[in-house]
């Protein structure tokens, strides 16, 4: 799509940019005069909404508007500015990112972008210079966006809103400040900021009063979450297969079905390489780095990694390919702890697709609110100082709780990275849908970042790898499951059960269709069957990610022991995908950069399967575990049919379960050719 007039995040210019520049020049000529001077113009730009769709304006269920909100409550905001030429950017990173264009990979270095499109310090002072003029205060500067704490009133009158106190639910007090009006600034800054965030405030400062207190509401249903989690080690060794199809246990009789094939037990790093194509391949990720984005740190993670690897007979890290990256707050957020399963999974599924690259560890900050700004500060290190080639991140946030605001944010990271040759792959999500189980007509739940425009979003499928390495057959992850019970003599709930998990996609609600899906994705797809303009779907790519056939892992649990368990989810498919793309730089002789529009003109190639529906009648069906504490045995078994994903569904050609298709073991060899 048009990055500058489609984008929901896009600014919408009431004037034209000429007579903005003309305003802006003319400010600065008066030395940028009292903020009564501005309300005499009647040309403003139009900020990024700040509100998000999950955000109802009231009901039994959602926040309830208490009315004004009061003027000395405090707020911390984030200024962002627009750089020398975001247009020019925008245009930029798709330009560099055509493989079919002149300008295909001919990328910058972070100095070079800075030069030609960041921001100069005259514009950082001209916006401060606006800000204090309301009696705000810039408590920091960084390269991207000035920090701000004001009072509601002084908000107001600045971004000419109105903003309203909410409480989370009906009969506690109001504890949220959010906009009931769009919110803009003078013409004569439409060049300098780009978006603002905070204008939705869930945290303000709340001048204290002599009343004692209400108790606090619950929070609201748009808190963060992980994308996917692998499963944890059950304390007891149930049935299991090396090998797709090994072995199969009894059941209790299903339609004339007595028995049912065994999950596998962990695929080794071994057999994910044979099905890969990365054994015996000269592609290996050499020269190349991937960066892992999380939050908390394991402080064994390189060693743990090394004695995983030594004791799967293939070698570790070699001196200097894994480091850390931290930010100053890092320590002081985090305090010591730490994001296991999730780091050793991504750290070392990256290791076993592309066992030559670099591996950086960069750690966002922890904190409240969901992180977004955390993992958004931590991925603006990557690029301004050019850590990786690729990233893979697994954090998620329901694209409902998400404002155009933030978007915005994201999209100007993304650019300077697509600039700079590095791409994001992003876990799609475990949920499938993200409503089953919620009532009829419940919004499905698409995560961001995936969702951007900017991002890939990697789903999830079900890899059948047989004795012999190779991959025998493959199908989208979606499970429904019917729970034994505890005696093994029967089901819990009738077979098949109910929908457990799978891989994340969907319509966007935010973002607009990107110029990769048109004439790809199917237009009852990106249109939710003709009942909105086309938007953005997920996933693009996918790779194994079922729990089902998962893959080992191991790490030191903190003040625990050793050991190794399954992994999964596209928390795993993310950094597979990642380390292919690692792979693939290396045999293209350049960094891939945003690799979605590369992706989907891979299509119907040999680097991509896509992935059909089992034949009616013929979906496999397994016995599964899964841990419980709470079990006497300390697992639950299921019956699990694969290949069902809520309302998704494979399809040939591209849908909402695993885009375009599923990576090859011909991935890496293509990319040589492009």
């Amino acid at each position: 799509m048009s990055q500058q007039s489609t984008s929901p995040a896009a600014r919408r210019l009431r004037t034209g940019r000429l007579a903005a520049a003309a305003a802006a020049a003319a400010l600065v000529a008066t030395g940028m005069a009292a903020p009564a001077a501005e309300a005499a113009s009647p040309a403003r730009t139009d900020l990024p909404s700040s509100t998000g769709a999950w955000f109802s304006g009231g009901g039994s269920n959602g926040p309830v508007d208490t009315g004004a909100a009061p003027g000395d409550w405090g707020m911390s905001l984030r200024v962002y500015l627009d750089g020398k030429d975001p247009v020019g950017m925008a245009r930029a990173a798709r330009q560099v990112s055509d493989p079919a264009g002149h300008d295909y990979a001919h990328y910058l270095t972070p100095a070079q972008f800075d030069q030609r499109y960041g921001t100069t310090p005259a514009q950082t002072a001209k916006v401060s210079s606006w800000l204090s003029g309301f009696g705000m205060h810039v408590t920091g500067t960084t390269a991207h966006y000035l920090a701000v704490t004001a009072t509601v009133d002084q908000v107001q009158q600045a971004f000419a809103t109105s903003l309203h106190a909410y409480a989370r639910v009906a009969g506690f007090p109001p504890r949220m400040v959010y906009p009931v009006s769009g919110a803009s600034v003078p013409a004569a800054l439409g060049h300098d900021i780009s978006t603002v965030i905070g204008l939705d405030d869930l945290n303000p400062t709340i001048p204290k009063t002599p009343a004692t207190p209400a108790p606090q509401a619950p929070a609201p249903r748009t808190a963060m979450s992980r994308a996917a989690a692998p499963l944890a080690a059950a304390p007891t060794t149930p049935p299991c297969s090396q090998w797709w199809g090994q072995s199969s246990s009894p059941i209790p009789a299903v339609n004339g079905r007595t028995s049912a094939i065994d999950q596998v037990c962990g695929y080794t790093p071994q057999q994910l390489r044979d099905a890969y194509g990365v054994t015996n391949s000269q592609y290996t990720g050499k020269g190349r780095t991937v960066a892992v984005v999380l939050d908390g740190s394991l402080p064994t993670m390189e060693a743990d990694a090394n004695t995983f690897f030594a004791a799967h007979g293939v070698p570790g890290f070699a001196p200097g390919q894994y480091s850390e990256n931290f930010g100053p707050n890092f320590a002081a957020s985090c305090h010591g702890s730490d994001n296991a399963p999730e780091e050793p999974l991504d750290v070392e599924t990256v290791h076993i697709a592309a066992p030559d690259a670099k591996v950086v560890y960069v750690g966002a900050d922890c904190g409240d609110a969901g992180g977004s700004l955390q993992y958004l500060d931590a991925h603006t290190r990557i690029v301004d100082q050019h850590l990786a080639d690729v990233v893979t991140d697994s954090f998620a946030t329901n694209e409902q709780g998400t404002t155009p605001a933030t978007v915005a944010a994201w999209d100007q990271m993304f650019q300077q990275g697509a600039l700079e040759g590095i791409g994001f792959d992003y876990a799609s999500g475990d949920e499938g849908d993200g409503a089953s189980g919620d009532s009829a007509g419940a919004p499905h739940m698409v995560i961001f970042p995936a969702s951007d425009q900017w991002a890939t979003a990697v789903g999830g499928t079900t890899l059948e790898i047989g004795k012999d390495g190779k991959v025998a057959g493959e199908l989208g992850w979606g499970t429904n499951a019917a729970q034994l019970d505890p005696q093994g003599t029967g089901y819990l709930t009738p077979p098949p059960g109910q929908f457990l998990m799978g891989s994340g996609g969907g319509p966007s609600s935010l973002v607009s269709e990107p110029w990769y899906q048109k004439n790809v994705v199917p237009s009852t797809l990106a249109t939710s069957g003709g009942s909105t303009a086309a938007h953005r779907v997920l996933p693009d790519l996918a790779a194994d990610a079922d729990p089902a056939t998962g893959w080992l892992i191991g790490f030191t649990t903190p003040g625990g022991a050793y050991h190794e368990e399954m992994g999964g989810g596209t928390s795993g498919s993310s950094p597979l995908v990642a380390a292919l793309e690692a792979d693939a730089a290396q045999a293209a002789g350049h960094p891939l950069g945003f690799a979605n529009p590369l992706i989907y003109k891979l299509r119907n190639t040999a680097a991509i399967r896509d992935i059909v529906p089992a034949p009616a009648g013929q979906e496999p069906w397994a016995v599964t575990h899964i841990p419980d504490s709470y079990s006497p045995s300390g697992i639950d078994v299921y019956l699990s049919q694969f290949d069902r994903d809520g309302s998704l569904r494979t399809a040939p050609g591209y849908d909402d379960v695993t885009g375009v298709g599923s990576a090859t073991a011909d991935f890496v060899r293509l990319f040589a050719r492009r």
